[in-house]
C-alpha cells in the first residue's frame, strides 16, 4: 500500500477543523467546564476512533486557550 501525502494532509486539516469546531461548541455550551465535559465525552463507549482523535485535539485547544 502506498502512502498518499495529499490525502494525509487533507485528513490532518479536517481533524484540525473539526477539533476547533468541537472546542468552540464545548466552550459555548459548558463555559469554564468545557475541558471536563470533553473528558467525560471522551470516556463514553460509543465514541469512534475519529471522534476520540477530535476530542483529544479539542481538549488540547481548550487547555491552551483556557
Amino acid at each position: 500500500m502506498r502512502v498518499n501525502p495529499l490525502r494525509m494532509w487533507r485528513r490532518y486539516r479536517r481533524l484540525r477543523r473539526e477539533a476547533a469546531d468541537e472546542a468552540q461548541f464545548l466552550r459555548r455550551r459548558f463555559g469554564d467546564d468545557a475541558v471536563a465535559a470533553a473528558r467525560a465525552k471522551l470516556r463514553r463507549a460509543d465514541v469512534t476512533s475519529w471522534g476520540r482523535a477530535v476530542l483529544r485535539r479539542a481538549i488540547r485547544i481548550l487547555r491552551t486557550e483556557g
